[in-house]
Order: structure tokens, then C-alpha cells, then sequence
């Protein structure tokens, strides 16, 4: 047991600033929150203290981090410092694992460099692959880090060497994953550049889903029962970046066929809803849209937050009525019914992550059958 322990340790702190921290003296014999879905490799990816026996602490960071995420389910550290970072990143999982990267399922976290003093990572433990060097990058979208296998850390250290250039530099425009990413950009003859003309006929239209973490957490299983929607969700996603995700999506599939709108749940300060229907406006009046009314439910400490929902949702419902081929999921009355399916009052807990993509499925059978389509 001594060696399997020295080993896992091992193992995990072979990455920039991820330790495994098998108590923390007073705290761990107080019997904290802990999360026994994650394993000890799990829970030093996210930057928490694992406690043998119990789980992944939900409150508590390894030494020299912080909590920077503490949605139930969803916890996550952050190294302390000028260049520290996230222990993770929500990419979804078929990208991180495109990426080469580790993907924490429980928590629906990409795992990722929370030490961005280091650009290059020998046998990082955020890599799939033990052999695979990390290498770091912007950490956005269509610029995510990436680890190399030795084959391609072969071939990009040529391209370094030749052109007098470091690493990350000639990685980052070298990744067909992440170039899939970049609005308006096309890899060609192994290299990532801006596309020049409009997108081809074959790429044209499709269906078009963009939502906030409410929908994030069942990324997985709505890309299980949808065929080929592009599903562009993301944790914190607001009701005003609307119009740049749907600019995102024009870059490479001109207007979309259908669109499919989960936002809301996070609140905007100065955003208006004559901005709101001016994007909806950018939609031809003839493309089918589903609109999710956001919901929170209220508590003590969060009545600005459901405010702030309850207005957009008041918008959302003012806008069908105005506009045609429009249907609404009352997600509100819905979620109501079924309270001990969310975690939060807000999102649905990891046992009903597939309960929750049903519903959106459904939500769009009834729309099209409302719409005769």
C-alpha cells in the first residue's frame, strides 16, 4: 500500500504546481464535504486535498491554491500568484480529449496548466498519454494548450529549430483541433489560416445550440441523442454574448437552419432588451427558434440573481409573441416539478445530466411538430 501511495504521488506532482495532499492535519479529521466520485488523480487535477478513505474535498485546495468554482459538483482550484491559473478549463470532452488532455467527467472539467510559468511540460499528468509533452497556450477558444505525442513534439521541434521560433509558437498555429475552433479559419497543408471567401455550400446552415452551465453539464449526453447539432455551451455564458455566438457559428456555416437558444441564467448589468431582440433580429424571420425560459430558484442571498433571470425570461416570452416560427420550453414551470434533480436549484446534478438532455430533445420534438417542420 506504502508503494502504490508513493507512486500515485509520484505521478501527480511530475505537473506544474499538482500535488496530492493526503490530509491537512485538524481539517481532515473534521470529516469535510468530500466527493467519492473522484479519484485521487481526479482530485489533483482539480487542485483539491484528497482525504484517503472519504473523497475529493469540496472546500478545500492543495497548498498554494485557492477555490476559484464552488458549484456542488463542479469544484475547482486555482493556483494563487501572477501566473497561476485554473486547475481546469470547460472544454468540452470530445475537444479535450482531441487535445490530448485529461477529461474529469464528474466534474465536467478539461484539465489543464494552473502554473503558467511553465510554457513546456515534460510527461505532464494532465496528458492522456504519460509520454506527451505539454505545451501551453492562451487557454481560449480555438487557442487551447495541447499535448504533443513524441511523434509531433519531434516534428514541431524541427519547425521551432528552423524557424527560430519557441515551442508554443510553432505549435499554435499547427493544431487542426483548435483551428476547428477559430470562427473563419480552415487548416491547410498542416497549417491554421484565415479563410479567404465564404464558407463552402457543404458546410452551410445546421442546427445551432448555444447555452450557458445549465446545458453544459450534459454536453455529453445531448451530443448522444442529437444528430449533428453544434452544441456551443458554456459555464457563465450570458444573454448578451448571444450575438457573438452567433456571429461564431455565421464564420463557418453561414446562417443557421435552426437555432436553439438555452441563456439567461446569468445576469448582465446594462444589457437592455431592445439589445436582445437587435441580435434576434440578425436571425431570418423564417429559421425555427427554440428559446429555454432561464430559471433560479430563489434563496436568501440570490434575489438579485433571480431578478435578473426573471427579466430576461419576461423578454424571451415578449419576443416569441412578436416573432414568427418561435417556440418556448417553459424550463421554469419544469425544473419546479423536479427540484431533487438539481444540485442547486439551477443545474441538474451528474445523476440527471441525461434527464436534462431528454428534456431539451423533447422540448425541440414538440417545437418542430408545432412548427411543421
Amino acid at each position: 500500500m506504502r508503494r502504490y501511495a508513493a507512486l500515485l504521488l509520484a505521478v501527480l506532482t511530475l505537473g506544474a504546481g499538482l500535488v496530492v495532499v493526503a490530509g491537512l492535519g485538524s481539517v481532515a479529521s473534521s470529516s469535510p464535504a468530500a466527493d467519492p466520485a473522484l479519484s485521487a488523480r481526479q482530485c489533483a487535477l482539480a487542485g483539491r486535498v484528497h482525504y484517503p478513505g472519504q473523497g475529493c474535498s469540496r472546500h478545500h485546495c492543495v497548498r498554494g491554491a485557492f477555490m476559484t468554482k464552488e458549484g456542488h459538483d463542479a469544484e475547482l482550484c486555482e493556483r494563487a500568484g501572477r501566473k497561476g491559473w485554473a486547475y481546469g478549463q470547460p472544454i468540452n470532452s470530445q475537444r479535450c480529449r482531441q487535445l490530448g488532455r485529461v477529461w474529469t467527467g464528474p466534474i465536467n472539467i478539461c484539465a489543464s496548466n494552473p502554473d503558467r510559468r511553465h510554457k513546456v511540460i515534460r510527461h505532464a499528468p494532465q496528458c492522456l498519454d504519460p509520454r506527451a509533452t505539454y505545451v501551453s497556450q492562451r487557454e481560449v477558444e480555438g487557442w487551447y494548450d495541447e499535448c504533443l505525442s513524441p511523434r509531433r513534439l519531434r516534428q514541431l521541434s524541427r519547425v521551432a529549430k528552423s524557424d527560430g521560433i519557441s515551442l508554443p509558437q510553432a505549435a499554435k498555429d499547427r493544431s487542426a483541433h483548435n483551428c476547428d475552433y477559430r470562427g473563419g479559419w480552415v487548416f491547410v497543408d498542416g497549417v491554421c489560416e484565415r479563410r479567404v471567401g465564404p464558407p463552402p455550400a457543404s458546410a452551410l446552415g445546421g442546427t445551432f445550440m448555444t447555452g450557458d452551465s445549465v446545458s453544459w453539464r450534459a454536453w455529453d449526453d445531448l451530443r448522444r441523442r442529437t444528430d449533428g447539432w453544434t452544441l456551443d455551451l458554456r459555464p457563465g455564458r450570458r444573454l448578451d454574448e448571444l450575438a457573438g455566438r452567433l456571429d461564431w457559428y455565421r464564420a463557418d456555416h453561414g446562417d443557421p437552419d435552426r437555432v436553439i437558444i438555452e441563456l439567461g441564467t446569468n445576469r448582465r448589468v446594462g444589457y437592455t432588451e431592445d439589445r436582445f431582440r437587435a441580435t434576434m433580429a440578425t436571425i431570418p424571420a423564417d429559421t425555427p427558434v427554440l428559446m429555454f425560459l432561464p430559471f433560479r430558484e430563489p434563496t436568501r442571498d440570490n434575489a438579485n440573481l433571480v431578478a435578473a433571470t426573471q427579466r430576461y425570461a419576461t423578454w424571451i416570452k415578449r419576443l416569441a409573441a412578436d416573432r414568427p416560427r418561435t417556440c418556448l420550453a417553459d424550463w421554469p414551470s419544469y425544473a419546479s416539478q423536479h427540484l431533487s434533480n438539481l444540485v442547486d436549484g439551477e443545474h441538474p446534478d451528474r445523476q440527471h445530466e441525461d434527464w436534462y438532455a431528454r428534456y431539451v430533445v423533447r422540448a425541440w420534438d414538440n417545437c418542430a411538430r408545432q412548427l411543421g417542420l
